[in-house]
């Protein structure tokens, strides 16, 4: 029987207390996880219409304020959208194509150099470099079949690609057409005590959403314009190649950057030599010097307030989750859930403060 002098638990049973509460919030995660891995064709394209729908629904706002129809009014920004995208693909594929075509007459005289200088400066010769590359060669040719087989196992995911495609449109257009509806349906669904909070979250959730969004398209592109230049001044082939790939890993932070930093400096060294190479070393280190210090925090400001660590393991898990597509949408999913867990403990500090001492009776 429990006595007044009954030592507290020990920390052994705390530490058990502890440890059950971890593992059921645990298994609840993975549930979800494994969840929205199965949905993964739901999941992508509703998260992708989301931070689409952020892009669209200023100028949709502005229409209807001059008297457009809603319907009408998004109609027409999808179709602006859909015709920027579709003029940027005929108009960039064919000279990508075109540049990587003329740069292969330089592929093989720029690889030469580069593994002279690299004879000359490390004790390898060139007889063992030449047989690293043939072996690189024949491991290719050997792979050859396998790599084939990849291919077109990946082409029977056309069918769901076009799927997620048609189902990201559709999806987008109600979320900008129905957006206040859609709020307020699902404001309608919470208590009245808590419908204040529910509303600040949705709305800090959507402004997290259109800074990031908004923030990574002005970086990305200052990015691939200013590392485009510098190739383009050195005389580094595949300019238009590179600065895309630049553009597209600015979507993708901390990681995007520096793989397409690396194929730059990797394409200067193979093409003109391990004195352009350095060039372009220095001016990716640049830019990416100014898009840190600079451009970023005043761009992006609060959007994304979360440490590199954070966005790398981001990035990590929803490239094993869900591929490429999951890698893209990791960062902003992880800042939207940062920015609302953040306003969830404001909200509750304030109310905490509020809150009158309680006064003991003598």
């Amino acid at each position: 029987m429990a006595t007044p002098d009954t030592p507290p638990a020990s920390w052994l049973t705390r530490g058990a207390l502890f440890s059950g509460k971890l593992l059921v919030i645990a298994v609840a995660v993975v549930a979800l996880v494994v969840l929205l891995a199965r949905l993964y064709l739901i999941v992508l394209p509703s998260v992708v219409a989301l931070l689409l729908a952020t892009l669209l629904h200023p100028p949709v706002r502005w229409l209807s304020a001059r008297r457009v129809p809603r319907a009408l009014a998004t109609l027409l920004a999808l179709l602006v959208l859909l015709l920027v995208g579709v003029a940027g693909l005929f108009v960039l594929v064919p000279r990508i194509i075109q540049q990587v075509s003329a740069a292969g007459s330089n592929v093989q005289a720029g690889l030469n150099e580069a593994i002279d200088w690299v004879t000359w400066k490390l004790p390898v010769s060139r007889a063992q470099l030449d047989g690293l590359l043939q072996q690189g060669l024949v491991f290719l040719k050997s792979n050859a079949g396998r790599i084939t087989t990849g291919v077109l196992a990946g082409a029977n995911l056309a069918a769901q690609a076009v799927a997620g495609v048609l189902l990201t449109l559709t999806l987008l257009f109600f979320f900008v057409k129905d957006a206040e509806q859609i709020g307020g349906w699902l404001l309608a669904r919470v208590s009245p005590a808590r419908r204040e909070t529910a509303r600040a979250v949705g709305l800090r959730a959507w402004g997290t959403l259109s800074g990031y969004l908004r923030g990574v398209v002005i970086v990305a592109l200052a990015d691939a314009v200013g590392i485009g230049a510098g190739l383009a001044i050195i005389g580094v082939p595949l300019v238009l190649p590179l600065a895309a790939l630049t553009f597209l890993g600015g979507f993708f932070p901390v990681v995007g950057a520096t793989l397409a930093g690396g194929v730059a400096v990797l394409v200067a060294l193979i093409t003109n030599g391990p004195l352009d190479a350095l060039l372009v070393l220095l001016v990716v280190l640049g830019v990416q010097q100014l898009e840190g210090n600079v451009l970023e925090p005043v761009v992006m400001g609060r959007a994304v307030p979360l440490h590199p660590v954070v966005i790398l393991l981001a990035i990590t898990a929803g490239g094993v989750l869900f591929g490429v597509a999951g890698a893209f949408l990791a960062v902003p999913v992880a800042a939207v859930l940062s920015a609302v867990g953040n306003e969830l403990r404001l909200r509750n500090e304030a109310r905490v403060l509020e809150t009158p001492p309680s006064i003991e009776p003598p």
